[in-house]
């Protein structure tokens, strides 16, 4: 997949494609980032309904953005999503447990 995308998300992205999961990669939804209440969301499983937001700790945290997720996790749980915020520090050192419960629509505990 050739593409910009942080390290945190090669990694997701690697993950995928060894375990052979169809995803759409920075996908956007009503409008992405350019409509208010519309979204880019890092990993869409259309199968499975499920959106994964990759969080590093430096851009979604503090009220702002926490406020701007929130926003956004609602608005797709709306559309029918489960919505998983895989955090950059479990998707960094635990790979394989995070986006293992991550294809159950289930995050880690933080």
């Amino acid at each position: 997949m050739d593409g910009i995308y942080t390290d945190i998300e090669k990694i997701v992205i690697d993950w995928l494609t060894r375990h052979n999961i169809e995803f759409q990669f920075q996908t956007s939804i009503k409008g992405g980032f350019f409509e208010l209440g519309g979204a880019v969301v890092d990993f869409l499983i259309p199968d499975l309904w499920l959106a994964w937001r990759v969080q590093g700790e430096h851009w979604h945290r503090g009220i702002a953005p926490e406020g701007r997720d929130l926003i956004q996790r609602e608005m797709l749980a709306e559309m029918g999503y489960t919505v998983v915020d895989l955090w950059g520090e479990d998707i960094t050192n635990k790979t394989n447990e995070t986006l293992t419960k991550a294809m159950l629509g289930e995050e880690m505990l933080r």
